[in-house]
């Protein structure tokens, strides 16, 4: 098990530039970023807070917001976390593998609730400790198998197993705090079982889709929030409404009983960028933050004094009763998937966009990260895409409802905007290529076919901005367009769709030019491949198109569309989705698509002369997405759904 520590307790930006080097894995220089949020929890006595995410388990020190610790980075996507009563101990599962506990103060693995069967995998709640510390519970749901198991751990030995009879999806749950009582929303209502016996002892009235259960210290209450601004009380003994909650607008509510009594919510609102904490018992609100209306983890501190609330721009700490500073301290550096990045022009800052449409400037040397101002980068909360044309500038787009905007880096107005088309564009970031000239924009749309628009450069010197016309619709693939890319002067489009269609374009003509070949996928039993991930890419001299297929990547003549070769993935891997050529045009990167039962995901770096596999490295726990090189070929920059972007060493390679 890998481990990493550090002394220092420092600001932000330090502290990025000390943890981009814990637990790397071989052959990386470097980790920007923290790894896209799983679950937060407060230790019991509030002195830290651990993050479950896709690269690992992260401690933080609440004093400093300092990390402290980075665990389990070997496997990643670290889920459902919760701490011992005593805070000796962190129960988590990984996705697809055991579940597990460590010792916090030895940084060890004591241990290991392995699944004999595949399917217990799946559909784990979060670990709950006893009081005693004695028993680990987990409500486990999958299909018609629905049941809470018990560990001892310190052993990880079973201790017992209980059917709930239940044929329905159950989400979300709870446990009473003496574990006797299991709160579950079901079709309709919510039901109460006994979890010694899996009997079902009350069913209370609840349509409403539930954001979080919560049983009163006693047990004898359930409070259940909902997605619009409502929470409801029930007397679990009698089946009896204690009360209703209301005019809380569109907010998600997250209700919770501290320890000393009464029942306080977060208010997280969809439509406006704020939160709210309210005591409801006393019809009191307690204090309002900014926070971005997107979904979060919302985890109240077991006394009730903090609340933990991330969103795109970090992980908001909220304290009670202590002079309220507006913005709240945030941990930032948990970002979403990585979609697309692009190096500045003298290679030492790095542009990102994040799904969720967020954008940071990474200063490749210091490894720090900043948000970019609206004169840094426009629509700093809307990014779809970032892109660097071949004069050197960095554009980005971004869509509102019915218009698609193109912003300049350094500019505070768009240079381009463009009315989508009735019939709608996909969201899928592969699914829009600029051409490297910046003078051609392209998009897959809902109905199949691919819209392109061109630049018109002003009539006059006084003029603002030129226009941008739709100057081709081609039309002719069978399924959803997944990825496009334009060749390296902008005249000829590559695509490929989710039923593996590869097509070549002629976008001056409007024509197709070739259906270019893809090799058939090996057979996978009852498992069939899905393709709503593709990726393909032009050489820099735009002779070569690459494209994924089930095995590897396959290269084809972008002159008429035919087979040059193909180059295989590691063995067990998934295919490849994302591509790009190093600026000299002799080597290539591929990342492949996440593979059910791997760890880590390859990234292959190949010679195209040969085909030969120069590098292999595993570093990203899930989806690679994305791939720049520096101008002197000699950096590697990766970013994965995992959130995170790693910093490649070439030159021992090359």
């Amino acid at each position: 098990m890998e481990n990493s520590k550090t002394e220092a307790a420092t600001p932000l930006g330090t502290d990025d530039r000390n943890v981009a080097t814990w637990a790397l894995p071989e052959g990386a220089i470097a980790r920007l970023g923290r790894g896209s949020g799983l679950d937060i929890v407060f230790s019991p006595d509030e002195q830290y807070l651990a993050v479950g995410t896709r690269v690992g388990l992260w401690l933080y020190e609440l004093s400093t917001l300092s990390p402290i610790a980075l665990w389990e980075t070997d496997r990643g996507y670290i889920e459902d976390v919760s701490f011992s009563p005593d805070g000796r101990w962190i129960a988590a599962h990984t996705l697809s593998e055991a579940l597990r506990v460590w010792d916090v103060q030895n940084e060890v693995c004591v241990a290991e609730m392995a699944f004999t069967k595949k399917r217990y995998r799946f559909g784990l709640s979060n670990p709950v400790f006893s009081q005693d510390g004695e028993r680990l519970v987990v409500f486990h749901r999958h299909h018609y198998n629905t049941k809470v198991l018990v560990w001892c751990p310190r052993t990880g030995i079973q201790l017992s197993e209980t059917e709930i009879p239940y044929t329905y999806d159950v989400y979300p749950i709870c446990f009473s705090q003496d574990l006797n009582l299991l709160a579950g929303k079901c079709a309709e209502f919510i039901a109460v079982w006994c979890v010694e016996t899996g009997e079902q002892i009350a069913q209370l009235d609840w349509s409403e889709r539930s954001r979080r259960l919560c049983f009163s210290p006693c047990g004898r209450f359930l409070a259940a929030g909902g997605f619009k601004g409502t929470i409801q009380v029930w007397n679990v003994e009698n089946e009896h409404s204690e009360g209703t909650y209301t005019e809380y607008g569109d907010a998600w509510m997250y209700p919770y009983y501290p320890l000393e009594g009464g029942l306080i919510a977060a208010a997280v609102f969809s439509s406006q960028p704020k939160a709210e904490v309210w005591h409801l018992e006393k019809g009191e609100k307690i204090d309002t933050f900014e926070h971005q209306p997107e979904s979060s983890f919302v985890r109240f501190s077991e006394s009730g004094t903090q609340l933990a609330c991330s969103d795109s721009h970090g992980i908001k700490i909220w304290p009670k009763g202590k002079a309220t500073v507006h913005p709240l301290p945030t941990i930032q550096g948990h970002n979403r998937t990585v979609s697309s990045l692009v190096f500045a022009a003298d290679d030492k800052t790095l542009v990102t966009a994040y799904r969720g449409r967020t954008g940071l400037l990474w200063d490749v040397g210091s490894k720090t990260a900043q948000h970019p101002t609206a004169a840094d980068l426009p629509g700093p909360g809307k990014i779809l895409n970032v892109y660097s044309s071949s004069n050197g500038k960095i554009l980005s787009t971004s869509r509102d409802e019915d218009i698609w905007k193109m912003w300049e880096f350094g500019s505070s107005e768009p240079i381009a905007e463009i009315p989508i088309p009735e019939s709608g564009l996909l969201l899928r970031t592969s699914s829009e290529a600029l051409a490297p000239t910046g003078h051609r924009l392209a998009a897959a749309g809902i109905d199949r076919n691919i819209y392109v628009w061109e630049y018109t450069p002003p009539s006059n010197d006084t003029a603002m901005k030129g226009n941008w016309e739709n100057c081709a619709v081609l039309i002719g693939h069978p399924k959803s367009v997944g990825a496009l890319a334009f060749s390296p002067d902008g005249k000829r489009l590559a695509s490929l769709s989710i039923d593996r269609t590869a097509l070549l374009w002629d976008v001056d003509a409007g024509e197709q030019i070739a259906e270019m070949d893809l090799p058939r996928p090996p057979p996978q039993g009852k498992r069939r491949g899905r393709y709503t991930d593709v990726g393909v890419a032009f050489s820099p001299l735009g002779d070569i198109i690459v494209g994924g297929h089930q095995g590897g990547a396959v290269l084809w003549n972008a002159i008429d569309g035919k087979i040059l070769m193909t180059l295989p993935h590691p063995e067990g891997s998934q295919r490849p989705i994302a591509f790009c050529f190093s600026p000299c045009g002799q080597y290539l990167a591929s990342g492949a698509w996440w593979q059910s039962g791997l760890q880590k995901v390859p990234i292959r770096l190949s010679e195209i002369a040969t085909g030969e596999n120069i590098a292999t490295f595993w570093g990203h726990t899930t989806d690679v997405q994305c791939f720049a090189f520096s101008q002197d070929g000699s950096l590697l920059v990766s970013g994965g759904h995992d959130g995170v972007i790693y910093l490649w060493d070439l030159k021992p390679y090359l």
